[in-house]
């Protein structure tokens, strides 16, 4: 985190050079030396004796009270920018005021001072409007500390809507307060789900996310929107092989027992039904006559991936769904969606092998890593090809005898070594050497393919 921070604020100088007077540049050498070679406290103890080599730097007080705010080291990082103050009213970089004063808001918030919190940051925004740090964010929360709560929701709504990524997860969290405090409207309801699908995206590992939304949006009265996110935390239970089709079946039978037939919550509940029966031309017209009540990003999902795995599908569609590919790391459903859509425009080559291992990787014992498997096996002529596996996989079943495991368990990676030669069958076979280092595993292998 630290020499990502150090880096994002060198480009942010380097993007607003000096204006006039050159200023001596003699040790950015030796700094970017640094952040090449060295991470957190090596990286921030290098700067810090840099600082005393050349103690006259604003760069270097800045970078350094950064680190120092980000470990909440507050009165150690005040220290570096109150030695920085006669240096920044010397400097004609705007680039170098604006994080410093960034700097400054943000240790005046951790200091308890919102008032001058507020001055620096708007400070800060008369040399940079776009506010790359989001400098704008830590003036909202200080407004809140005034117990000025309007403003401070005003600016974090807007600072939201320009760019959701200048907010850390304590940002996140501190919206929502703020958002729990005014009442209920579509706008504010909008913006805790899409908080949600940010956390998600963020954390994507983080189970009930989907349920939380539900609840949310429940309680607003925005049904079809709820079961949307209902059901994508049941997919995404699916593709971690958490439960079964037939559990989701059950379960859409159940709510649909609460409205009425016409409804536009069974029309969506007849679309999943079609998305989970793979009829994707039925589910993308479903759900293309559907607008929920608020946005989701799982909606997207499946309208897009309906859309380019139906019969209608064309690359443009399939670049389309592609393009969501940010908003859902790790999701096996996006993956395989996508690699299928891709084959049927027959256009899938080994070219797509880094896609279809993602989607491998998302959860290599699904029905659906084993399907792409296979998929990828045909790519490379192998009838077996659900007998292949990655490096990262192979990784884990060496870990894993290296552990105390028996040698049985590398049964997965013997029919690997079975296969016709094969590039995935190389990497299994440069394994070896190291396996049989581990006692047991040799006579195993002796024992089972003859190695």
């Amino acid at each position: 985190m630290f020499k990502k921070l150090v880096l994002i604020l060198f480009i942010v100088l380097v993007a607003f050079p000096s204006c006039s007077k050159k200023v001596d540049d003699s040790y950015l050498p030796e700094m970017e030396a640094l952040i090449k070679e060295k991470t957190g406290d090596e990286l921030l103890e290098g700067l810090i004796a840099l600082d005393k080599k050349y103690n006259n730097v604003l760069m270097l007080k800045i970078n350094i009270s950064g680190m120092l705010l980000m470990k909440d080291e507050v009165k150690l990082a005040g220290d570096y920018l109150k030695a920085g103050l006669p240096l920044v009213k010397k400097s004609s970089s705007d680039g170098e005021k604006y994080v410093f004063y960034t700097n400054m808001a943000q240790y005046s918030f951790k200091s308890k001072d919102p008032n001058k919190c507020i001055d620096y940051a708007k400070q800060a925004l008369s040399f940079n409007q776009e506010d790359p740090l989001g400098v704008t964010v830590t003036m909202a929360k200080a407004y809140a500390d005034k117990e000025d709560p309007i403003s401070a929701l005003k600016l974090m709504k807007e600072q939201w809507a320009l760019s959701s990524s200048k907010f850390s997860n304590e940002d996140m969290v501190y919206m929502l307060y703020l958002l729990g405090n005014e009442p209920d409207n579509i706008d504010n309801l909008s913006i805790v789900v899409a908080i949600a699908d940010e956390f998600l995206i963020r954390q994507p590992s983080i189970s009930g996310t989907g349920i939380q939304q539900a609840q949310a949006l429940e309680q607003a009265g925005y049904m079809t929107s709820a079961l949307i996110a209902t059901f994508s935390e049941m997919d995404r239970m699916r593709f971690l092989n958490k439960i079964k089709d037939e559990n989701i079946y059950t379960a859409l039978d159940e709510a649909k027992k609460n409205f009425d037939a016409s409804s536009p919550h069974v029309k969506f509940l007849d679309g999943f039904r079609a998305y989970v029966d793979e009829d994707f031309d039925g589910a993308s017209a479903i759900f293309d006559s559907i607008t929920p009540e608020v946005p989701l990003n799982y909606f997207s999902y499946l309208q897009m991936s309906c859309r380019a795995n139906s019969s209608k599908t064309s690359p443009e569609l399939v670049n389309a769904f592609g393009a969501l590919e940010d908003k859902f790391p790790l999701f096996q459903g996006f993956y395989y969606y996508l690699w299928t859509s891709i084959r049927k425009n027959n256009l899938l080559s080994k070219e797509d092998q880094p896609l279809m291992e993602q989607c491998i990787l998302s959860n290599p014992g699904s029905r659906f890593g084993i399907e792409t498997k296979k998929a990828l096996g045909k790519l490379y002529d192998l009838e077996d090809g659900e007998n292949i596996m990655l490096p990262d996989e192979l990784t884990v079943y060496l870990m894993r005898v290296k552990n105390g495991e028996k040698p049985e368990v590398l049964e997965p990676v013997a029919k690997l070594l079975e296969m016709k030669d094969n590039p995935f069958k190389d990497n299994a076979s440069l394994m070896i050497p190291e396996l049989k280092k581990i006692p047991g595993v040799a006579d195993w292998l002796n024992k089972r393919l003859g190695i």
